[in-house]
């Protein structure tokens, strides 16, 4: 199709983009066949705009601060034809452009002549079913892109998209009248799924980050979840369920919290962690523990046996730290060379004096050979613990001195014990 410049110059057009240079690009682009372009940076201005201006055709983006496209044409109720521009990640959104009967999508990044023509095709026709982005075109690409899945109101699988089924490596026959439950991670409590169960059932839309599943051939993913329920005669008949992976996204970050050698979380992620935790406990009213413990005559062990068998003492001795702190609220940590560090909570003093004694001694027990330490001719930790109630938290800063100090006074009293800070109380 041919851009006929009469048709358009006569056109008045309203655009709605928060993007300032793709406003602007837009704009001096298209004012060279419509003259009477306008544009707003947000849903309000365009309101405003709207009921100034009568335009023949609406351009918004979906996602804007102040007021969305969306919730801007629905206020509007109006008839003239809308052009949605638009990014395949806001799915949620397009389905309810759907829905509102949107006369075309143009996916960004925007083709300005095509979107010329988009323009001129809306104003020839009002049935709109033309080639660009109409909305069988766009429901293909949902399909092939997006992990959307219908499960029926008691969770069995009645329709899934291309994609989930690529993605999950499960048919589409292998998952038609089976229940959502067969990716379910082990690690995923059941008091998410009352917690569920509980909000789609009531009518609401339940959204939860960073879910586990699993795959058909057992690997692992992670999900940010979105469950809708959809009505008909008021009654609730089926849920959509759009996943979005971010499982790639949550390594990245694991990379930057976890020691390289041992695995366990880095010094960062333990000033992070002190500090959260010094804020939740405190809400919780309850006891914060901090453990620093150090390898006794490392120095010895490295000179004695090589770096490597250094590296291997240092993951042997995480791995007890880690086998010993399994709690949910447990934080173990390297925070540099032979130093590691626990933090717990909800113990009191004799409770996290008797945890942390029994940390040293199954590192004792691990009968890592140390012929260096000449006192036990094994590998052997020193700690220095110190407990606050939350009524007495001091600064992150302090507390960490405090069971440094303790470390010291243990590395100094000798070794292969836990020295209780005297600030504890």
């Amino acid at each position: 199709m041919k851009v006929n410049r009469d048709l358009l110059k006569n056109t008045i057009v309203l655009y709605v983009e928060d993007e300032k240079q793709l406003r602007q690009e837009v704009s001096f682009h298209l004012k060279k066949y419509i003259k009477n372009f306008y544009t707003a940076n947000n849903g309000e201005e365009g309101i405003k705009l709207f009921y100034e201006i009568k335009p023949d055709i609406i351009i918004t983006d979906i996602q804007m601060p102040k007021l969305n496209g969306l919730e801007m044409i629905r206020r509007l109720n109006t008839n003239i034809p809308v052009i949605i521009t638009t990014a395949y990640s806001d799915v949620e959104y397009l389905l309810e452009a759907i829905k509102l009967n949107v006369n075309k999508f143009v996916m960004k990044p925007i083709n300005l002549i095509e979107l010329v023509k988009a323009i001129q095709e809306c104003i020839i026709r009002d049935n709109l079913q033309e080639k660009i982005f109409e909305k069988e075109n766009l429901l293909k690409i949902i399909n092939e892109n997006v992990l959307i899945s219908i499960t029926d109101v008691n969770g069995i699988y009645i329709d899934v998209s291309n994609a989930f089924c690529k993605f999950t490596g499960y048919s589409k026959e292998e998952l038609l009248g089976k229940s959502h439950m067969i990716l379910r991670h082990k690690d995923t409590p059941d008091e998410l799924y009352s917690l569920l169960w509980k909000t789609i059932k009531s009518g609401k839309t339940f959204k939860e980050e960073e879910i586990k599943y699993m795959k058909k051939n057992g690997e692992e993913f992670i999900c940010n979840l979105s469950i809708t329920p959809a009505f008909k005669d008021e009654k609730i008949v089926n849920y959509t369920t759009i996943r979005q992976d971010i499982t790639s996204k949550k390594k990245l970050e694991q990379l930057t919290i976890e020691d390289d050698l041992t695995k366990l979380y880095n010094r960062r992620y333990f000033n992070k962690i002190i500090s959260s935790e010094l804020q939740r406990l405190k809400r919780a009213k309850s006891y914060l523990s901090l453990l620093t413990l150090d390898i006794d005559y490392f120095k010895k062990y490295n000179d004695m046996y090589g770096h490597i068998k250094g590296d291997k003492a240092l993951t042997d001795v995480a791995k007890v730290l880690k086998e010993s702190s399994l709690r949910a609220s447990d934080y173990v940590f390297r925070l540099g060379g032979e130093e590691f560090g626990i933090i717990f909570s909800d113990l009191n003093i004799e409770e996290s004096l008797e945890y942390s004694n029994n940390i040293v001694k199954k590192v004792f027990d691990r009968n890592i050979e140390h012929l260096g330490n000449e006192n036990t001719k094994r590998v052997t930790v020193s700690a220095g613990l110190i407990t606050l109630n939350y009524i007495n938290f001091e600064e992150e800063e302090k507390i960490y001195k405090y069971s440094d100090d303790a470390l010291y006074e243990a590395k100094h009293s000798g070794k292969n014990r836990v020295v209780l800070s005297k600030k504890s109380k």
